[in-house]
C-alpha cells in the first residue's frame, strides 16, 4: 500500500517527522514498510533518524551514498533498468529488516532530482512496493510535478493539520477531494490550543476515526536534531516516563493503531 504524508502548510509542520514516527512504530508492530521522499530537504527522514557517525560511516564504505543513493536509482529506471536489486543495496534497514529507508545523496541539484523523479514514479513505486508491505512517502506540499501525482493515485493521504484557522480553513477549501482517502493528523498538537481535536473534529465534521494527534514534545524534537528519533522512540517504549513522554507516546500509539486499522487487507 501506498501511504502518502503531506500538509498545505510549507514550514514547519512536521511532515516528516511523522512520517517516520509512524513508520517505525508500525515497523516494530511487525509491518514490512520502507520509507522514500519525493523531494530534496536539509532536514529530511535520513537526518533524523541517523547519527551523523553512521551517515559518515556509510560515505566512508564504498561511498555509500553517492553509488547507491535514490538519485541513482531515478537515473537507472530512465535508462530502461529493470534490476529490482538495486533496490535491494540502496535501502537501508533502519529496525532490523521491518523498515528499510532510501537515502538521499544530493548529487543533482532540486530541479534536476524532481524532474527525474517524476518521470520514473510508476515504474520506481511498483518496484518499491515489491519489496515492502507499506510504502511510507514523505511528500512536499505544492513545489513539484510528482506531488500532485502521488496524492492522486497513492491509496491512503495522510493530512498533516496544525491548530491554526487559516490553515485550516484553506485545506478544507481547496483540498476537499482527497479527504473521501484521507486520515488526519494534528501535527504538533497543544491541548491547551482553543482549536483543539475536539474542535476540529466537529468544525470540520471529521470522523473520530479518521483523526489521530502527534503532540508537541521538546524531547523529541532535541532527539531529531541528533539524528535520534528512533533511540528516544525505544527509550520511551519501556520504563518510567516523564509525564510528557508519556503524553506523547499515548497518542503515538493511538494515531498508529488508526494507520493500522485501515492499512489492514
Amino acid at each position: 500500500m501506498k501511504i502518502a504524508f503531506w500538509s498545505n502548510v510549507e514550514r514547519d509542520v512536521g511532515v516528516t517527522t511523522n512520517t517516520a514516527c509512524l513508520a517505525a512504530m508500525h515497523a516494530i508492530h511487525g509491518g514490512k514498510s520502507l520509507m522514500v521522499e519525493n523531494h530534496y530537504g536539509l532536514h529530511n527522514i535520513g537526518s533524523i533518524i541517523m547519527p551523523q557517525e553512521r551517515v559518515d560511516h556509510l560515505r566512508e564504505e564504498g561511498h555509500y551514498h553517492y553509488k547507491y543513493g535514490i538519485e541513482h536509482i531515478l537515473k537507472e529506471l530512465y535508462a530502461g533498468s529493470n534490476d529490482k536489486d538495486l533496490l535491494y543495496q540502496a535501502a537501508i534497514p533502519i529496525v532490523y529488516e521491518n523498515l528499510l529507508y532510501l537515502p538521499q545523496s544530493y548529487i543533482v541539484n532540486r530541479e534536476v532530482f524532481n524532474y527525474e523523479f517524476d518521470l520514473v514514479r510508476e515504474k520506481l513505486f511498483q518496484y518499491l512496493e515489491e519489496i515492502s508491505d507499506d510504502l511510507f512517502i514523505d511528500t512536499e506540499t505544492n513545489r513539484n510535478h510528482s506531488s500532485v501525482h502521488i496524492l492522486s493515485e497513492t491509496d491512503l493521504v495522510v493530512v498533516n493539520l496544525i491548530q491554526d484557522e487559516k490553515a485550516l480553513g484553506d485545506f478544507f477549501e481547496n483540498y476537499s477531494s482527497i479527504c473521501d482517502k484521507a486520515l488526519f493528523i494534528i501535527s504538533k498538537y497543544q491541548k491547551e490550543n482553543p482549536w483543539n481535536m475536539r474542535k476540529i473534529s466537529y468544525q470540520y465534521q471529521i470522523p473520530p476515526s479518521r483523526l489521530g494527534v502527534i503532540p508537541y514534545n521538546m524531547e523529541l524534537e532535541d532527539a531529531m536534531k541528533q539524528g535520534r528519533l528512533l533511540q528516544f522512540l525505544n527509550r520511551n517504549m519501556e520504563g518510567t516516563l516523564t509525564k510528557e513522554n508519556q503524553y506523547f507516546m499515548r497518542h503515538l500509539q493511538k494515531t498508529v493503531a488508526m494507520l493500522e486499522r485501515h492499512t489492514q487487507p
